[in-house]
């Protein structure tokens, strides 16, 4: 039941993005290679580029323990563990070419799309991969359950990520130790 629940919120957030310009795009599933490390490839979904303009990006990831990949999720990174979820999302739909400015407009269309939006704490500048990033947590109401999230923006091979972990409210910080590991480990190629 548990699962079912967590993949319901997660597919609500998935298309809310959209809904509130995100754009969902069908992306391959990751496979994983021999070391258990998955991979996900993400090719432009824009189909006024010429072939020459399109690249690729490679995400890999070797989640912590527990956490189990989505099969035939849209997301090119989609896994859960329990009740959490943990997503990587090309975000195409952003106007600002900065950082902070990307936040900014994540924050407006969270603030249309959820009830109850309350941000703790500030958003903080880290580095991801080596790249400069902009992580923020939020709670809010989804449907009638409370949800706490953490979004981290980077911009990677020219192109804007969000990274995001997700639970419900009472659950969500029992998994900080993971969620840093993931942000420690993952690579943009």
């Amino acid at each position: 039941m548990k699962k079912l629940l967590v993949l319901l919120l997660s597919g609500m957030i998935v298309f809310a993005l959209p809904a509130c310009g995100g754009g969902a795009t069908s992306r391959p599933a990751a496979s994983s290679n021999s070391s258990g490390t998955a991979a996900a490839s993400s090719q432009s979904g824009n189909s006024m580029q010429n072939a020459s303009s399109q690249s690729q990006t490679n995400i890999v990831i070797q989640p912590p323990s527990g956490w189990e990949r989505v099969q035939g999720s849209v997301l090119q990174v989609h896994y859960l563990k329990g009740t959490a979820s943990f997503m990587v999302k090309e975000e195409p739909a952003f106007t600002s070419k900065t950082l902070d400015g990307i936040v900014g407009e994540a924050k407006k269309k969270f603030e249309a799309a959820f009830k109850n939006v309350s941000y703790a704490g500030d958003v903080k500048t880290i580095s991801v991969d080596g790249k400069d990033a902009r992580a923020f947590i939020f709670t809010c109401k989804v449907s009638s359950l409370n949800m706490k999230y953490e979004y981290v923006y980077l911009l990677a091979c020219g192109k804007t990520f969000a990274i995001t972990f997700g639970d419900m409210e009472d659950q969500f910080d029992s998994l900080s130790a993971d969620y840093a590991q993931i942000l420690k480990d993952i690579r943009f190629q």
